[in-house]
């Protein structure tokens, strides 16, 4: 899938999901200097456009740690970080944020897992088994994939 909008833009976003988690900007992969920026827009694309709210950003990429004040000073430098990250990329407009929530803007991109739920007859070679090994809060995502692959007898 490739946006009008996208095309306007002069960018082609493209997000791995299967395997381990990056985006690429017209076929450069867009290094990250913060992981949590990286983990943040992973788990934006994970939630397929929804909202996430700040404090269920913070309990996925923090889960272990519990100081309130110091964790919400860390997300929002995450933020900042992120919002950098894709205006040096000129691809700032895929992260929508609202009232302390934050979303991907599905429209602006490509991603193997919204094609493959989107049609898997079509993109079903697309997942094999594997999805944002990186981050353990993925699992979820891939027990449901696994379980529709089973069901689709893929």
């Amino acid at each position: 899938m490739y946006s009008e909008l996208t095309k306007m833009e002069g960018k082609r976003i493209v997000i791995r999901t299967f395997g381990y988690f990056d985006i690429f900007v017209d076929g450069e992969t867009i290094p990250f200097s913060c992981k949590k920026a990286k983990e943040l827009l992973a788990l934006l694309v994970d939630r397929r456009g929804g909202f996430v709210t700040t404090g269920d950003a913070i309990s996925y990429l923090w889960e272990d740690e519990c100081t309130e004040k110091r964790i919400k000073d860390k997300f929002r430098k995450v933020v900042k970080e992120l919002r950098g990250t894709l205006n040096a990329y000129g691809i700032e407009r895929v992260l929508h944020r609202v009232n302390q929530e934050s979303r991907i803007r599905t429209e602006h991109v490509e991603c193997d897992l919204y094609d493959y739920l989107e049609d898997e007859e079509k993109h079903k070679k697309l997942f094999k088994g594997v999805y944002m090994t990186n981050y353990s809060w993925a699992e979820n995502t891939l027990g449901t994939l696994l379980n529709q692959k089973e069901q689709w007898g893929i």
